[in-house]
Formats: structure tokens, C-alpha cells, sequence
């Protein structure tokens, strides 16, 4: 079985290089690797340069940013395998990884997508053995960060619907098919991606307030295409989600400046990515708001 991994990228250039160094160390032959970049402004071309003497190594820049679904679809069109695995390009891997996803699905005979875990680390070089913790948990039928999926599979569900061009929810809507297709998800508790998630200065927090206003936008399209409990569920946008969110921030006692307070403070990592998770929920639902008024 060939395997091919999907890795779409933009403006990391440190980072995807370690993602590539991580994935290229696999116990499993053959693979190759297809990284998408999506009109990165960096030096993203010029530290890739090194791989492009792999033989299973292919860098395929785009001119302008065309979002993740592009991304993922373009690299299916271009890869030779017949097992595709996408992993995002802060996603760093051990070299079981592949062998991992690849036994999971000759031990099944139905069609499936195997969905490994994530696990946020904080330190680019930190050993990839950390356990995790209860704030990575996670119940998504499919997870663009750490799965796979037979390519015949792929073409059949129609890949990713490329109208979500931003941040946020391409993975949902593509899992949302995959199980109307009756494709089965299981998950494979071996093949774990560290996901390397730096907590952020002021001015990258600034940033990631912006991917939740992106990942707002998105929310709008997709219960647009599924208007259904389940969906509206999925985005939060339901009284509960905003009541509980409310509780957490203290009724907007964590706002961006005391957010900020938090990260320099000496707490531990978990703690802050707490705060951190409530907070940027918290500007979420209010940009969801804000876009829910505008369609009603």
C-alpha cells in the first residue's frame, strides 16, 4: 500500500521544516510527501529547498492564498498513493506514525477514515512523549490534523467543498459526508500528531482573534448547508454554549488584556491554554453573533 501525505501549509516556515524532518524519519516504505503551500509570503520555498532532493518529496507552491480545502484537494489530485493521510504542518509525528494509520485500515474490510489523536506541546524540540491532557480530547468524525482515508474513498465522498477558503470547519463539513456515505470513523490511538501549539506574545494573539472571526464566517456557510440541531450544535450556537462561555470568561472578566496578563504570568501551560480556549471561544460566538444577525 502507497502511501501519500497531504500537508498544506502557509507562512510557517520554521515550523512545517520540523513537521517535514519529523515525517521523513517513518518506519513504513513507500510513502511520499506532498506539501501544498498556500501562497506563503515567507521563506517558506527557500528552507524546503533542502528536501527537494527526497525522491518522495514534492513542494508545490500557489501564487495566492486559496484556503486549506484547495489545498487538500490539490495535493489528492497530485499524489500516486492509494492510502492518503493529511496532517497539518504544525504537526510533528513519530516514526510509527504511517505504519500506524496503514495497519488500521488493512484491519478492516469496510471503508473507513482513522482518525489519530492530537496532543498540544509548547516547546518546538520537546520529546514527542508527552501524554497529554483532558483539554485534548476530542470526538470528531473526521480531523484534518491526523487522518486517513483510502483515495477511492476520497473521490467517491467529493473531497473537500472548497467554498471554505478561511480558517475553520472544512474538516467538519468534509467529515459531515463522510458519514451521510456511511464511511465508518475509528480512531487509532497510536498514530499520535503533536500538535506544536506556542502560547502566543500580544501581537499573535491579535492574530488568533482574527482566525476566530474567519473561523465565524465559516460556521455561517456550513449550518447554511446543513441546518440541522447537529450542526448548530457543532458551531455553538446555542444558549447553553453561550451561557457556559459566559461563565468561564467571568461574565467578560477575561477580556484580551487581562488574556495577555494571563500568558506572562507563571502559571503552567495547560492553565493558560485554558484561559486561552475560553477566551478565543469567546470572541468566536460574538463574531458568530455578529454574522448570525446579518443573515436573519
Amino acid at each position: 500500500m502507497k502511501v501519500s501525505v497531504i500537508i498544506p501549509t502557509r507562512n510557517r516556515e520554521k515550523i512545517v521544516y520540523k513537521c517535514i524532518k519529523y515525517i521523513l524519519r517513518q518506519d513504513y516504505s513507500p510513502y511520499e510527501i506532498l506539501v501544498i503551500d498556500d501562497g506563503s509570503k515567507d521563506n517558506t520555498e527557500k528552507v524546503l529547498k533542502e528536501f527537494l532532493s527526497y525522491e518522495n518529496f514534492r513542494y508545490i507552491p500557489l501564487s495566492e492564498r486559496k484556503g486549506p480545502a484547495f489545498c487538500r484537494n490539490l495535493g489528492v489530485r497530485e499524489s500516486n498513493g492509494n492510502l492518503i493521510i493529511f496532517i497539518d504542518s504544525d504537526i510533528f509525528v513519530r516514526s510509527d506514525f504511517i505504519s500506524n494509520h496503514v495497519r488500521a485500515h488493512r484491519n478492516h474490510t469496510e471503508e473507513i477514515v482513522a482518525v489519530g489523536p492530537v496532543i498540544a506541546i509548547s516547546e518546538i524540540d520537546q520529546e514527542l512523549s508527552y501524554k497529554g491532557s483532558i483539554l485534548d480530547f476530542s470526538n470528531a468524525y473526521f480531523a484534518s490534523g491526523n487522518a486517513s482515508i483510502l483515495r477511492d474513498t476520497f473521490i467517491k465522498v467529493g473531497g473537500f467543498d472548497e467554498v471554505f477558503n478561511v480558517y475553520g470547519w472544512e474538516d467538519i463539513d468534509f467529515g459531515l459526508k463522510l458519514k451521510a456515505s456511511g464511511v465508518k470513523s475509528i480512531k487509532v490511538s497510536e498514530a499520535i500528531g503533536y500538535h506544536y501549539q506556542p502560547l502566543p506574545d500580544e501581537n499573535s494573539l491579535k492574530f488568533l482573534i482574527e482566525k476566530e472571526k474567519e473561523r465565524a464566517k465559516s460556521a455561517i456557510y456550513l449550518y447554511r448547508k446543513y441546518p440541522t440541531v447537529e450542526v448548530k450544535l457543532m458551531i455553538q450556537d446555542t444558549l447553553f454554549h453561550k451561557a457556559l462561555n459566559q461563565i468561564l470568561t467571568g461574565f467578560g472578566y477575561i477580556n484580551e488584556k487581562r488574556m495577555i496578563d494571563i500568558l506572562k504570568s507563571k502559571k503552567s501551560f495547560n492553565h493558560k491554554r485554558f484561559f486561552l480556549t475560553v477566551f478565543l471561544t469567546r470572541m468566536y460566538l460574538e463574531a458568530l453573533n455578529r454574522e448570525m444577525k446579518v443573515i436573519k
